[in-house]
């Protein structure tokens, strides 16, 4: 191999241009190998272009850390109570399987049982007989057959009477009472007498697991008593 000073005396019979280029590459090659004084070398001309890397596309602000949305709408993450879900709906489905059992009956009681795994339910027959009967929580199941109460013939008036008083369903009386407290369930709803009239009380719980109790009139739905 020749050294760099036989190299200098070698004739170039070439163009001055490709003379000054090949000048150049040597001064490069000397300064790689340590023969220079120690400078960094000059950044060399880029030999081709580079596309750019594209950036992610941004569909709007986003906040750090957070995930980037795919575009679906989250999944509800709504919890529901214990016997079903949150509202009139079980209650309402409660009541329906119950009056099926016992058709042309009315809905005079319906009570959550077992830690919310039942609902006890009394109908009303046309002739003022009293049945109760069990129905599962969140299916709407009735459990057995309907039990029979042994009703006299005063009671069986009285559950007429009041039938006939109260304008206002279950299901009206449920959506007004929890109306009081939004975030309750109702535990207890029951078509009874209070002072002469004829009222439905209901038991509400609140997300704080406090009972309250709410008292309207089975004529016209006004508020009697709440807290």
């Amino acid at each position: 191999m020749k050294t760099v000073s036989e190299m200098k005396t070698v004739p170039v019979r070439t163009s001055r241009r490709w003379a000054g280029t090949g000048v150049l590459a040597l001064g490069a090659m000397l300064v790689t190998t340590g023969c220079g004084s120690g400078a960094q070398p000059p950044p060399a001309a880029a030999s081709a272009a580079v596309a750019p890397v594209a950036a992610p596309a941004v569909t709007g602000p986003q906040t750090p850390g957070e995930p980037e949305d795919s575009g679906s709408p989250a999944a509800p993450g709504g919890t529901t109570t214990p016997g079903g879900t949150v509202g009139t709906e079980d209650l309402r489905r409660a009541g329906e399987a119950a009056l099926k059992a016992v058709p042309d009956s009315t809905l005079i009681s319906i009570e959550s049982e077992e830690n919310g795994r039942l609902w006890e339910v009394q109908v009303v027959a046309a002739d003022g007989t009293e049945h109760e009967l069990d129905v599962e929580a969140g299916t709407g199941k009735v459990i057995g057959k309907p039990r029979v109460e042994a009703d006299d013939a005063a009671d069986k008036a009285k559950h007429r009477r009041r039938v006939k008083e109260a304008k206002i369903g279950y299901l009206q009386a449920a959506e007004k009472i929890e109306a009081q407290v939004p975030d309750g369930r109702i535990t207890e709803l029951n078509l009874t007498g209070h002072n002469g009239r004829t009222v439905w009380e209901g038991d509400v719980v609140d997300s704080r697991r406090t009972k309250r109790f709410i008292m309207i009139d089975a004529g016209d739905g006004r508020i009697l008593t709440g807290g």
